[in-house]
């Protein structure tokens, strides 16, 4: 989800590099569309991994993100938030101003 918010004081540079990568993602899913290709952004909260292990937090199982992942992508959704901590950002995103932007945007993108 660092890629929609940073969290600053922790490590900035890793939110910087989440909103780099989501707006790439947005950007090759506007170009490739119309060829038929989907492109999926994969948001998830916290998930144990040795980054956050030592972080006293609730966390989702590197299994239920993979197969929460695979079920949106058969769902045809391009925003992906697999875990309980995510989950209630999906419904705010899909309805969000920045999500219309991008919507609207996509249309004048030329094909890749």
């Amino acid at each position: 989800m660092n890629a929609l918010a940073p969290l600053p004081f922790v490590i900035p540079a890793y939110s910087v590099s989440k909103a780099a990568a989501f707006s790439s993602t947005q950007s090759l899913r506007a170009r490739v569309a119309r060829l038929g290709v989907s492109v999926h952004a994969v948001l998830p909260g916290p998930v144990d991994t040795d980054m956050i292990r030592g972080f006293d937090i609730p966390k989702a199982s590197p299994e239920s993100v993979a197969m929460a992942i695979f079920v949106a992508v058969d769902n045809g959704e391009e925003e992906i938030f697999p875990d309980p901590a995510s989950a209630p950002m999906a419904a705010l995103w899909c309805d969000s101003a920045a999500k219309v932007l991008e919507r609207q945007l996509a249309q004048v993108a030329p094909v890749s």
